[in-house]
């Protein structure tokens, strides 16, 4: 049986530029072919419960937000990961707490983070190098000044044997 894990995202390609060679390199997800994102959800439902009623009730959730501008313009760690952080990040916040709601049924990690923080790692487990990568990654920002993000959609990606591949995309303020 395939079951495999999925997640909600915000894919962020701007970013690219800035830090996807270090993703390449320091983040096992880039590895498995998943591009620079803001996490909504995770873990969300197991791949093979992704339904048409689900699909739905995610189109609804989502049609009823804006689409999401913000930068990323500042450099953030937490114990084992270096990340950058979108400003202004109320209505991603606002946008995941939405999600979370309208799946109740959704798998929970053994330990719930309390605080949804938005972010896009760059580095994960990497305790020891951290405070490098960080002053690294400080100086590119420092250079390029912050990054405008505009994003459209929320993506539904899956971890398939393969890599991280889109199941599903749904738009953010419905059909225009």
């Amino acid at each position: 049986m395939s079951m495999s894990r999925t997640l909600l995202a915000l894919m962020v390609p701007e970013a690219e530029p800035l830090v996807g060679d270090l993703r390449a390199r320091l983040d096992p997800a880039a590895k498995l072919g998943l591009g620079a994102h803001i996490t909504l959800v995770y873990p969300f439902l197991d791949s093979e419960r992704i339904t048409h009623a689900v699909a739905d009730r995610l189109r609804t959730v989502a049609a009823a937000r804006q689409p999401l501008a913000f930068h990323l313009d500042a450099v953030r760690m937490f114990p084992s990961t270096v990340w950058l952080a979108p400003s202004p990040a109320a209505a991603i916040g606002s946008l995941a707490a939405a999600l979370q709601l309208a799946f109740p049924e959704r798998p929970r990690r053994d330990r719930e983070f309390p605080d949804y923080v938005p972010h896009v790692s760059v580095a994960r487990e990497v305790r020891r190098d951290r405070g490098a990568i960080a002053a690294t990654l400080e100086e590119r920002l420092h250079a390029s000044g912050p990054v405008p993000c505009m994003v459209r959609h929320v993506h539904v990606m899956e971890r398939a044997p393969e890599g991280w591949q889109t199941r599903l995309v749904v738009e953010l303020g419905g059909p225009s």
